[in-house]
């Protein structure tokens, strides 16, 4: 074996030492496949790509669905918690156990599933914890009233079953001696507006 060869037989055996041929084979394979595979992902979100792009429109389109129908539900469900609250303003000139009498009565409705009795100073201090909270002038106003203005405004909060018939059971709450006026929370807030 003449020096060449022996160079080039020491070369060849450095070489499969360092890196065995199969194991070389392999990495190269290896190292292909990454390279297509992180093509073929660049392709899928560069911007120029068309179907890069029209996954993130329908990711876009999917997301704002999605809040939509969210925000539309929640909508939804707070109509339906409006109409479903009632709020039956009785006669003036009822006395107290006429009123227990009355609210005893509604209780009876099969589908009321709760009612609370709100005196005229318990409503007077929601309204003004609700629209004169906050500023002290309007404060100042709110005390400067020497006599409750809400003092007839005694009623009893009725909430109605969810899956029943609002109108009928405002109907059958209609027909009680004493009740002066029936309305729902969405109609009270139009009337406040109107006013």
């Amino acid at each position: 074996m003449n020096d060449k060869e022996l160079e080039t037989s020491l070369q060849q055996l450095k070489k499969q030492l360092t890196m065995p041929g199969k194991l070389e084979e392999e990495l190269l394979q290896t190292s292909q496949k990454s390279r297509q595979s992180r093509h073929e992902n660049e392709k899928k979100h560069c911007p120029s790509h068309p179907h890069g792009r029209y996954r993130r429109l329908c990711t876009a389109a999917a997301a704002a669905l999605f809040c939509l129908c969210a925000i539309g539900s929640t909508s939804l469900a707070y109509n339906a918690y409006q109409e479903k609250q009632l709020a039956v303003f009785m006669d003036a000139e009822l006395t107290q156990t006429e009123i227990e009498n009355l609210g005893s009565e509604i209780s009876k409705i099969a589908d009321v599933s709760s009612y609370r009795y709100i005196s005229g100073d318990e409503a007077w201090a929601e309204f003004k914890a609700a629209y004169f909270s906050g500023d002290p002038e309007s404060e100042r106003l709110a005390d400067s009233f020497t006599e409750n203005p809400l003092a007839d405004s005694f009623n009893y909060e009725v909430s109605v079953r969810f899956g029943a018939d609002t109108k009928a059971v405002r109907s059958q709450i209609g027909r009680l001696p004493g009740v002066r006026k029936i309305t729902t929370v969405r109609e009270a807030k139009q009337e406040a507006m109107e006013h």
